[in-house]
């Protein structure tokens, strides 16, 4: 009996609209793009100026993530404590988390598009941090979320959880992990979805088996290179995700990688696209004149085993 190709309605539906999107196939050439309007505008040259969505300051976050005519209101809890420890980035929420997140809720069923829904689909997200990106992908109806990151991280990413599904049903005791009904902020009608946070050290097998237990729709990253040390290790983590045996017993379903990150060193960008492009296919997705020229948001998906 041959197997059925599950369709990942992700990655068809990022195939529907790659005519708007610009192909990398440079490093060098896509770093001298985005850079050449970067310190255009740090200089002075235009009349938008980076805007600052976030507090890293607070203990707790109030923010509202814009779709369209509708808004989501997340309550996000920080530990700026955990930014002094050497190496650590993730306690506190960084602009480039609201504006993929505003990305993911502008385009979904939810906000009237649908050109990018998320509904029923299992996602993964790697160095979550707080959370922000896959709370608002479980809330636009994603079936199942991992939020990943070191074991540091899981007391505030767990609290985050709590606070979403108190929001959402006060009159029931929260909890971590525990599976919820899509409600107003859309996905399907039928099923359940699940929201659960844990450890996953990038260039090592996930120790907890339920991140590669069924086949993954997308991965998602915000954020996450600071150095080109972390570029590499990230890269073979996407790629391993990829290839997770879930995914191949599934007859070829492609799972989409899409990767959000603010510009800052261009040494960095530039390794981390190099990285990148060494195994996957990629195109460079323009947002808004508010946000090109200061973030980068990638599609991605492997290549095929001849072209790599």
């Amino acid at each position: 009996m041959s197997l059925v190709k599950r369709k990942n309605k992700i990655f068809e539906q990022i195939q529907s609209r790659l005519s708007e999107y610009i192909r990398i196939t440079d490093a060098e050439e896509e770093v001298c793009e985005l850079y050449s309007v970067y310190y255009s505008r740090e200089e002075g040259g235009s009349s938008r100026s980076k805007q600052n969505r976030v507090d890293s300051r607070k203990t707790e976050l109030d923010l509202e993530i814009k779709g369209g005519k509708r808004t989501l209101s997340l309550t996000i809890n920080q530990n700026p404590n955990i930014n002094g420890e050497l190496g650590q980035t993730g306690g506190v929420l960084w602009n480039s988390s609201v504006i993929m997140s505003e990305f993911f809720a502008q385009h979904s069923e939810w906000a009237g598009d649908g050109s990018l829904d998320v509904g029923e689909t299992n996602i993964v997200e790697l160095g979550t941090g707080c959370g922000l990106v896959g709370l608002v992908l479980h809330q636009l109806g994603a079936r199942r979320v991992a939020l990943t990151d070191q074991q540091r991280m899981m007391k505030v990413i767990n609290r985050n959880i709590a606070a979403a599904a108190s929001a959402r049903q006060p009159n029931r005791a929260s909890g971590s992990s525990r599976r919820q009904k899509p409600g107003d902020f859309g996905g399907s009608s039928r099923g359940e979805c699940e929201i659960y946070a844990t450890e996953y050290l990038w260039g090592r097998p996930p120790e907890d088996l339920r991140i590669t237990s069924e086949p993954i729709d997308m991965v998602v990253v915000s954020d996450c290179v600071y150095h080109e040390s972390i570029a590499p290790l990230l890269v073979h983590t996407l790629a391993d995700l990829c290839r997770s045996k879930s995914n191949k017993a599934d007859d070829g379903s492609t799972v989409s990688v899409v990767v959000g990150q603010e510009l800052r060193s261009d040494l960095v960008h530039q390794a981390f696209v190099e990285a990148l492009l060494r195994t996957f296919v990629v195109y460079r997705v323009p947002v808004s004149a508010d946000v090109d020229g200061f973030y980068a948001l990638y599609v991605a998906w492997l290549k095929d085993e001849e072209e790599q």
